[in-house]
Parts: structure tokens; sequence; C-alpha cells
């Protein structure tokens, strides 16, 4: 480890925005990750010359901070890219936001109409209960677009029935952004401090969005930070409310020891806690027991198809598939894929970690996946060339409705720790965007640094910041 014996856990927009802040005011510090590169769900992975991100990743903030950050290690090597992403839902493309005219059209009138008496219900009514994901939407949105646009598509995201999933995750992704604003501007305009729709758009590296997390890290190797790869923390050893060591276990099943003056962890809260050692109290175990994660599952395609759709995603709302979200990387950017004839597509499933679809042999996954595509009238299979799938673990939090009292346990347990700090999406069990998850790791860097006390659970997004 290095001189200081600072050690931050995981290679995410978290953990690299940490290293890189107490690089860049000298404080050696070592990374360790247990995938083979940076950038965790943030990293592009390469096969036979196409670059596959893993989901998609604008680089668009409302933190000027980060803003900057961004340029201060890419330069003016960003693409500017135009925003198109749709909502597919009985082979019909949907604009996402949804617009008056576009969602008119391809619902038609009688069914429009429908949703727009089922909105003005839910807007005035509002019988259902504000507290759960369900009764959030159908008490802003009507029950009819609920069931259209948010039912299905939460079910695949979460495995959970929408009336058990906190209104947070509402709260936090989709506020403003429905039919009845749309209409509402139509009809009336809109009021002066409505919410703003997404925008139309982003920058993005050329290489794909792990150019700039390997950029980032090389910036702070430079500066001496070092990084350990393939290394998995499996205990965290502590003594009087402060760590004291980690053990490592490498791809190969060899365990090391290494001493920790300071730890920054971006690991899954409940997998820390699970880590501790001594564990903590029976109440804090059983709250990290309570917490739950989805992982993300994606089958990655190359077709001998120059064109299949024109969005950089689709938001797959078709029930009759478990396909949830598709990438479309060459429309990011052109770099993506090795031919220009040749179309690479990322198709994203939502799964829990070694349930059935995760342990399916990967051929079977590509041939499942293939059939969803021309079942839903995509593509066919003829234009497979060829493919690979990739399992990620604990990728999205689940609000369930006691998340937040469970959360809280830990967290005044974490507390007591003189020399530790938990940041990130998956550190701080909260779904945030990658430019969030940076700033936490950044406060908490400076935190250490002793140039700022930052409250790094009370960072949260405010009412203007609306990006998903």
């Amino acid at each position: 480890m290095s001189l200081n014996n600072i050690a931050i856990i995981g290679t995410g927009p978290a953990g690299l925005g940490c290293a890189y802040e107490l690089s860049k005011a000298g404080q050696r510090c070592l990374v360790i990750e247990k995938e083979d590169a940076c950038g965790g769900l943030c990293r592009t992975i390469d096969y036979h010359g196409y670059s596959f991100d893993i989901g998609g990743h604008r680089f668009l903030s409302k933190s000027e901070e980060i803003n900057q950050l961004w340029h201060d290690v890419m330069g003016q090597d960003f693409l500017t890219v135009s925003r198109l992403s749709r909502i597919y839902y009985k082979k019909r493309y949907f604009n996402y936001p949804l617009s008056f005219l576009n969602t008119l059209w391809n619902l038609g009138l009688f069914e429009s109409g429908i949703c727009f008496v089922s909105c003005c219900q839910g807007k005035f009514l509002k019988k259902e209960i504000d507290s759960t994901f369900e009764g959030w939407i159908v008490n802003r949105f009507g029950r009819r677009l609920f069931e259209i646009f948010f039912k299905t598509y939460t079910e695949k995201v979460w495995a959970v029935d929408p009336k058990n999933i906190s209104a947070d995750w509402a709260k936090q992704r989709i506020r403003g952004l429905s039919l009845r604003v749309a209409i509402q501007k139509a009809i009336f305009g809109f009021k002066k401090n409505a919410p703003k729709t997404l925008s139309e758009k982003f920058l993005y590296p050329g290489s794909g969005a792990g150019e700039f997390y390997v950029r980032m890290k090389d910036q702070s190797v430079k500066r001496d930070a070092q990084f350990m790869f393939g290394k998995t923390v499996t205990r965290i050893r502590h003594n009087n409310h402060k760590i004291t060591s980690l053990e490592l276990q490498g791809l190969q099943g060899t365990k090391e020891e290494l001493p920790a003056g300071y730890l920054f962890s971006s690991m899954p809260l409940s997998l820390l806690v699970q880590a501790l050692d001594p564990l903590p109290g029976k109440e804090v175990v059983e709250a990290a027991n309570r917490l739950r994660f989805r992982s993300l599952l994606t089958v990655n395609i190359i077709l001998d198809k120059e064109k299949v759709f024109p969005d950089q995603w689709l938001y797959i709302h078709s029930p009759e598939v478990k396909l949830g979200r598709i990438q479309n990387y060459k429309n990011w950017s052109s770099r993506l894929v090795a031919d220009s004839n040749k179309t690479s597509l990322g198709l994203e499933y939502f799964c829990d970690e070694n349930d059935k679809f995760w342990n399916m042999n990967d051929v079977d996954l590509i041939d499942y996946a293939l059939n969803e595509l021309e079942k839903i009238g995509i593509v066919s299979r003829r234009y497979l060339i060829s493919g690979f799938v990739l399992r990620c673990p604990n990728a999205y939090p689940v609000y369930s409705l006691e998340y937040k009292d469970n959360v809280k346990i830990i967290r005044s347990y974490l507390s007591e720790f003189s020399n530790f700090q938990t940041i990130g999406r998956a550190g701080l069990f909260r779904y945030d965007n990658s430019d969030h998850a940076m700033l936490t790791g950044l406060y908490a860097a400076r935190n250490f640094l002793g140039k700022a006390n930052y409250d790094i659970w009370a960072l949260n997004t405010d009412e203007a910041y609306l990006e998903s």
C-alpha cells in the first residue's frame, strides 16, 4: 500500500473521482478493483474491434464542477451528440419524453382520450397511496398511462410489484416527464417554474464512455496513485471504530492482507457490512441483508446490417418480452463500430444475480435475445455475425418501501468509524447518475484533506435535476 495507507475500493466514477482528487493534492493512494479494467459500470469493452459500453452513459451534468472536470481530463476530445431515445411499444416508437401529437398518433384518438380522462382523474381524485411508486404515478399521470408506459418496464427492471416500490424512485427519475405535461403545454402553456425536459444534446467520448475513465486513471497514476486490478476485498478488519487492514483475494483464489490507515469504499453497502470483521451487531447485519440490488445482464451482438433504428437507445415497454432496453452504439459514435456497414447492439436484461436467467449459458442467452428481437419486430437473427454476454452484479439499488430505514441503521453504525467514508451509487445505496457518484468521491477526498466537511449521505439531486 502507499506510504499513507489510503485505500479506495472500486474504480467506478466515485472511486476514480476520489483517487483523482487525492492525487491532485499530492496524497498517494491505492485503488483496488475486482475487474481487470477501470470504470465500473461505465467501462467500455472491446470485442473484435467493436466497442461496447455497459449501458449508455451520457456526459451531461448540471454541476459546473463536473463539467469542468470532464474537460480537464478530456480536453476538447468530446463529441456533441444529438439525443434520440424513444419508447418501443406495440411496434410503435413513442417520443421520450412523451409528446402530445406523437403519443396521440401512436395510441389513436380513442385511447388517447381515455388516457386524458384517466390523467384528470388521477390528478384531481388522488385515491392511491402516494408513498408507493404505483400510487405516485397514478396520482399524477393517471392509471391508463401507468399501465401503458410505466408498469411493464418497472416490473422488468425491479421484478417487484410497483405497489411495493418506494415513490422515491419516481420522484428522482420520472418527475415532470409525462403526457400530462405535454397536454398541459399544448392546451394551457407551461407554468413559469415547470420542470424542464431531458436535454436534446450531450457530450460523449468518441471511443466510448470508458475512454474518460481510462484517462482519469492514467492522470492519477502520473501523480503517484497506484491501481490494483483483479483483486476482491473479502474482509475489512477493524478495531475500536477504526479500519486496520483489508483482506484481498485474487482471481486464482490467493489471499493477501494490506494495512489500511484510511478507507474509501464504493462497494455495495450490503456487501460492505458483510465484509466487516468483526461483524456489526444483529440489527445492522439484518438491515444490510434486507437491502437488495438488481443486476444487469447485457447480450451484445454484431449485425451485418447498416441501419436498425436511428436512436441511441430504446426503452422496450412491450410486455411480451423480457428485454428492457437496447443500446445502438454506432449512433453514440461512429468510432464504436469497426465497419460502418455493420451495427452493434447492447440488449439489456435486468435480473437477480444467480437466478435462472443469470445462470443460462451464453449461447442460449444470445439465442433467447435474438428470438425476442424477432418477436417484437426489431431485426431478424439472420443478420447475426457474433456476440458475447456480460454480467454485472449489484447494478441497481432497489428502492423497497423500507429501504430508507435499513440505510439509516447502517449509516448510524458506520458514522462511528474515524477513518472511513462510503461513496458512490452502490456505496450509498442511491440510484444516481455517474456525475453525482463522482461528486461523492471528490467531496469525500476533500473531507479527508481537511478542505471541507461534507455530509456525503446528504448530497442529493435537486428539484431541477431531471436527467435519466
